[in-house]
C-alpha cells in the first residue's frame, strides 16, 4: 500500500498554539509533501473525561456525545496514528491523557477490530536534555498503551531542550528530523 492510499492521522495533545509540538508537526507533513494529513489538535476540541461507565464495553457504544465521536470515526479511517504531546511535568499533558483514556473504547473485543493493526508513532518534545531519564515512564506508558490496542508502535521520537514556545527555531537540525521522519512514512508498509 503505498502513502497514496493510506489515511494519516496527527493527534496534537499540546496545550500551546504555535508551540514547539505545531512546529515539529508541520515539519512532519512537509516531509510527507503536502499529502493531505489529517490533524486532531485536541485544545480546539470538547472531549471530557471517560466516566468509566463501560457502555463502550456492553454495547459498543459511548454514552457522551462530543468530540470524541468524530475523532473516533477519523481514528478508524486512519493507517498510521501519530500521537504528538510536549511532556509536561514528567507525563503528557492532560489533553492528551484524557483522550487516551477514552481509547478504553477499543480496549474491548467488540471494538479492537477498529484500531487493531494500525500503525503508531509517538512524536514528544520536551524542556529537559537527558532523554533516558525523563521519558522512561512515557516510553513504557506508550509501548503498553499501543500494545494493549493491538497497535504496531513504529517509532517513539523525543525532542529535548525545547522548553519555551520559540526554541525549536534554535535548532534546525530538530526540524530536519521532523521533516524526515514525515519522509519515512512514504516507506511504510
Amino acid at each position: 500500500m503505498d502513502i497514496v492510499d493510506k489515511n494519516i492521522l496527527m493527534i496534537n495533545g499540546s496545550t500551546r498554539e504555535g508551540g514547539n509540538t505545531d512546529r515539529i508537526l508541520t515539519g512532519m507533513i512537509k516531509g510527507i509533501k503536502d499529502r493531505e494529513v489529517m490533524q486532531a489538535v485536541l485544545r480546539d476540541m470538547e472531549i471530557g473525561n471517560c466516566i468509566g461507565c463501560a457502555k463502550c464495553r456492553d454495547e459498543s457504544a459511548c454514552s457522551q456525545n462530543d468530540d470524541m465521536t468524530g475523532l473516533r470515526r477519523s481514528i478508524e479511517k486512519s493507517d498510521i496514528l501519530i500521537f504528538a504531546s510536549p511532556v509536561y511535568w514528567c507525563e503528557i499533558t492532560g489533553l492528551m491523557k484524557t483522550f487516551i483514556d477514552r481509547l478504553y473504547f477499543y480496549h474491548h473485543t467488540n471494538n479492537a477490530h477498529l484500531v487493531s493493526g494500525k500503525k503508531g508513532l509517538v512524536v514528544s518534545p520536551l524542556g529537559e536534555t537527558n532523554v533516558f531519564y525523563e521519558t522512561e515512564i512515557l516510553v513504557s506508558f506508550y509501548n503498553r498503551l499501543f500494545y494493549s490496542l493491538g497497535i504496531e508502535l513504529i517509532d517513539m521520537q523525543f525532542y529535548p531542550g525545547l522548553m519555551e514556545k520559540d526554541d525549536l527555531k534554535k535548532y534546525p537540525e530538530m526540524f530536519a528530523k521532523a521533516k524526515n521522519s514525515g519522509e519515512s512514512l512514504l516507506n511504510i508498509h
